[in-house]
């Protein structure tokens, strides 16, 4: 009962954190010379599509979940299921990329300014950052993406009722009405690790006096994916694995290859295309 109570708030607090991300995305627009209002409009769009996202990957890197959704839903439950995806199942790079497909649209109500158009993408992988802190709080409410048993002094144990304690009785790991084993704190690493990437981000961009497109972007995966990739080897919860590695593992590799990529080969070109000596902003 007290888990499913603590789900409930740290829900709610998921859907505050948009309300709180406002005030930090205007700023960002102020610091980045964007226009507050415009972006603010297509940050509402960038939301939904980051639900939307998060929910078809879930489902469609889940071989077993697609087929409870055709067994339980008709056409019209399914599309429901799609369109409205305000409840569980998600997957965070299914949301990260979601959030960057749904403020791409903005470029022509910029005028087609690339400059500003891509630096949409800076604001808004630094907002993402912010809620995805919550994300993870929601996470850690629901005893979901929870570690492998580990007995230590930091090890946490869930109540029978979590999903946790769900999720190990129906992998026949766990007797009915027990709680978890001790296991190792994935969620609070989780939590940490994502409060120290939103800080760095943000602390970067108060530092810094150029603001050269899609660096916030690069050096989010460059944070974000070797760091995903090792905890991911912490987690016991129930994943898509493809060939030992999970999607989201996967995903990482590719991202962070991109980022080194992109300040190997682009970052000097944009910064000499788009910032002049004398920005400030």
């Amino acid at each position: 009962m007290v888990s499913w109570l603590f789900g409930i708030i740290f829900s709610e607090l998921l859907v505050v954190s948009f309300v709180l991300m406002i005030p930090l995305e205007l700023y960002l627009a102020g610091r980045f010379n964007l226009p507050k209002i415009k972006l603010f409009f297509f940050s509402l769009i960038a939301v939904y599509f980051s639900y939307l996202f998060a929910r078809i990957f879930h489902t469609f890197f889940d071989a077993k979940h697609i087929i409870e959704l055709i067994r339980t839903f008709g056409w019209k439950g399914q599309l429901r299921y799609f369109l409205f995806p305000y409840a569980g199942g998600i997957m965070f790079y299914g949301s990260l990329i979601g959030s960057l497909v749904g403020i791409a649209p903005i470029y022509p109500v910029l005028r087609k300014n690339k400059a500003a158009y891509l630096r949409c993408f800076d604001i808004t992988i630094i907002c993402f950052a912010f809620t995805a802190i919550f994300s993870r709080l929601a996470d850690f409410a629901y005893s979901d993406s929870f570690g492998f048993p580990f007995d230590s002094q930091f090890s946490l144990i869930f109540p029978s009722g979590s999903a946790a304690a769900r999720q190990l009785v129906k992998r026949g790991l766990l007797e009915a009405g027990m709680p978890t084993p001790p296991l190792f704190p994935t969620q609070p690493i989780m939590i940490l690790a994502k409060i120290i990437i939103f800080f760095v981000l943000l602390l970067k961009c108060f530092k810094d006096k150029k603001k050269v497109p899609l660096n916030y972007v690069a050096l989010y995966f460059l944070m974000y994916g070797p760091y995903r990739v090792c905890i991911d080897f912490c987690r016991f919860d129930r994943a898509a694995y493809f060939l030992g590695l999970t999607v989201s593992q996967w995903l990482s590799i590719v991202f962070t290859i991109l980022a080194i990529l992109y300040y190997k080969f682009m970052y000097k070109n944009l910064e000499q295309k788009y910032c002049s000596n004398e920005e400030i902003k």
